[in-house]
């Protein structure tokens, strides 16, 4: 006879993998959409912002219908500020490098937040060391490395990029703070749902802001004017919300450092679309570094879960 709880620790264990093939697969989907919207000559930050704000909207409605728009507001939204913060600064460093360094990189700079998530999450006692798991970061990093540097050389050599390359590589440092933050200061029995809501909200706000900084007003007529152009933003919020409902539920589960994984998901996934779809090449050695990020992730999940609440 089966036992009721050894049948429902199996299917608890799967929840976390599943989540994070379906967050880093929606997180490469969106960076090919944004990509193909670069090219048809999107201002990137108004999009980006239109985006958010479109989804976390979206998120907000389907909290309110759920009865799950509650808990302590002031609370609530200085959290998500902090979280909106965290996820603007990245993004908007992401979508005005993406036009010039293509997708398939954007993909691979996701990879990085899993070792330096790992490594404050050390720092700050939120995750014990574990070799098994340490050897999986370093791993699947070495993996992101490769790509990365295959991808400088191809760059420097075409258009002479570097500059953006640098842009690009640096946000993953933001995106691991911001992975920290949220776990660390996680509101008490907030739902999921409502935090990505506020979190998009309050970044769309931040990015808005840089958009009329950087762009002026003159990038909102073309999110309305060119077809494909309002087509793609539409594709993208729904995309938003769905990863974003993932996201959470996937820290929420599983913690920051397990969280960083999707990074290396997105890449597995996101290049091999970027050069079917969009005609990229793909860099010199993508299959081994493919293999390593890989075993990374797959020696990662042997580990227990070891994150101070």
């Amino acid at each position: 006879m089966t036992n009721p709880n050894n049948a429902q620790s199996t299917r608890a264990a799967w929840v976390p993998p599943v989540l994070l093939l379906i967050t880093g697969g929606l997180l490469a989907v969106t960076v090919i959409v944004s990509q193909r919207a670069a090219t048809e000559g999107a201002a990137m930050l108004w999009f980006l912002a239109t985006v958010m704000a479109g989804s976390g909207l979206l998120l907000l409605a389907a909290a309110m219908a759920s009865r799950q728009a509650k808990g302590n507001w002031q609370q609530l939204l200085i959290y998500s500020l902090g979280a909106g913060a965290f996820r603007a600064v990245p993004n908007a460093m992401v979508y005005l490098s993406i036009v010039h360094v293509g997708a398939g990189f954007v993909s691979v700079a996701f990879a990085f937040p899993l070792l330096l998530t790992y490594l404050m999450a050390l720092l700050f006692r939120m995750e014990r060391f574990a070799p098994l798991r340490a050897l999986g970061v370093a791993v699947a990093l070495c993996g992101g490395l490769f790509l990365v540097f295959s991808k400088v050389d191809a760059i420097s050599a075409e258009s002479g990029a570097v500059g953006w390359v640098i842009l690009a590589s640096l946000s993953p440092i933001i995106v691991s703070g911001g992975n920290l933050y949220r776990t660390r200061f996680w509101p008490p029995g907030a739902p999921p749902m409502l935090l990505a809501a506020l979190m998009l909200i309050f970044a769309a706000f931040l990015v808005a802001f840089f958009a009329v900084w950087i762009d002026g007003g003159r990038g909102i007529p073309g999110l309305w004017e060119n077809r494909e152009v309002m087509l793609l933003t539409g594709i993208n919020i729904v995309v938003f919300a769905l990863q974003y409902i993932a996201f959470f539920q996937l820290q929420h589960v599983a913690g920051p450092v397990y969280l960083s994984q999707i990074g290396s998901v997105a890449a597995a996934i996101g290049i091999p679309i970027a050069v079917l779809f969009l005609g990229e090449v793909l860099p010199d050695g993508f299959g081994y570094a493919l293999l390593l990020i890989g075993t990374g992730v797959a020696l990662f999940q042997l580990t227990s879960r070891h994150v101070v609440r």
